[in-house]
């Protein structure tokens, strides 16, 4: 990382300036980064890294403009590209009951801005980019045209680089301490999530809903890490419940049928996730406008745009883009 770099080398300099101009006793010590700094870094380091982590590189979690409130203002933005789902079609393992493999994976990138709002380092900002690789799979099994349940489990793989941008006195001194240590660093994690989703779907007329409750559990830990102060080890836990609705609207776009429709879900979070986030649930609103391609391309079953927004405790976001889904 270019810029955590070059800040590690001024505070190198800064340290050894300071270090010449203080008396050559046996006694002597380098000034130490104060205890009301490093309680404010502390209180966002592990956390944010873990709850960063998993919203960059689960596939399930949005991803958009995220504000934050509170003791440090924020703004988080996460772009992704990746899904999950079933990758062939039922196929008969009892004679009432079927499956199908599932397959996961995703690409997320997550810069984040905290502007400290209070305490020793108001003022200053602390910058996070987070690299994050999801891949797993599972199986769904069909009890009936309706009911399904499936088991998963993926692997998250997250790179964060760290950055620590002082804007008045307090945090030049800050930085020229801290810098390699509790600011400008780098860290590699690692994630095991286990999980299951449970799925109901039926119609109304030509209208299909769907009722999906998903639980997931993360492990998270770093494993190399720049600054012998920088580690990670929590767990997490995400429970979210969504309703799903898709509405043909009867009308031709190019000769396909446009259809619109959303969701609204609800997660619940526990463990790191929610101390990273300072919230314990998250609320998803979307809607979309789509065309129907069922039999025409390949398994592509609608292409077009949507749009969500998302709130929780402390925090407000929104997020647009292409919406894609496929079946088989």
């Amino acid at each position: 990382m270019t810029g955590s770099t070059k800040s590690w080398r001024r505070g190198v300099w800064s340290l050894g300036s300071l270090a010449g101009l203080l008396p050559l006793e046996a006694n002597a010590q380098l000034p130490a980064v104060p205890p009301e700094a490093i309680a404010q870094f502390e209180r966002v380091i592990g956390g944010r890294v873990e709850a960063a982590t998993i919203l960059g590189g689960e596939q399930a979690a949005a991803g958009g403009i995220y504000s934050f409130r509170g003791g440090t203002v924020a703004e988080l933005a996460i772009t992704k590209f990746g899904g999950g789902g079933d990758v062939a079609a039922p196929r008969p393992l009892t004679e009432r009951i079927s499956w199908a493999p599932v397959l996961l994976g995703n690409l997320g990138r997550i810069v984040t801005e905290n502007t400290f709002a209070e305490g020793y380092l108001a003022g200053n900002v602390m910058r996070y980019e987070v690299l994050a690789v999801q891949a797993g799979g599972g199986a769904r099994f069909y009890f009936d045209e309706h009911l399904s349940l499936a088991p998963l489990i993926s692997g998250i793989y997250g790179h964060t680089e760290n950055e620590f941008e002082p804007h008045n006195a307090l945090g030049q001194v800050v930085k020229g301490l801290a810098s390699g240590t509790y600011v400008d660093w780098q860290a590699d994690t690692w994630s095991i999530a286990p999980g299951a989703e449970f799925r109901y779907d039926w119609r109304w007329g030509r209208t299909t809903f769907a009722f999906t409750s998903r639980y997931g559990f993360y492990h998270t830990e770093s494993f190399d890490a720049s600054s012998p102060h920088v580690s990670v080890d929590g767990d997490s836990h995400t429970w979210e419940n969504k309703v799903d609705a898709d509405v043909p609207l009867g009308w031709q776009l190019f000769g396909r049928e446009l259809h619109t429709g959303g969701f609204f879900s609800r997660s619940e979070m526990f463990g790191g996730i929610s101390d990273g986030l300072n919230s314990d649930f998250v609320n998803t609103l979307n809607g979309r406008l789509v065309a129907d391609f069922v039999g025409q391309v390949w398994h592509l079953r609608w292409f077009g745009v949507g749009a969500s927004y998302f709130w929780g405790g402390n925090f407000g976001g929104w997020s647009a883009g292409v919406d894609v889904r496929f079946e088989f």
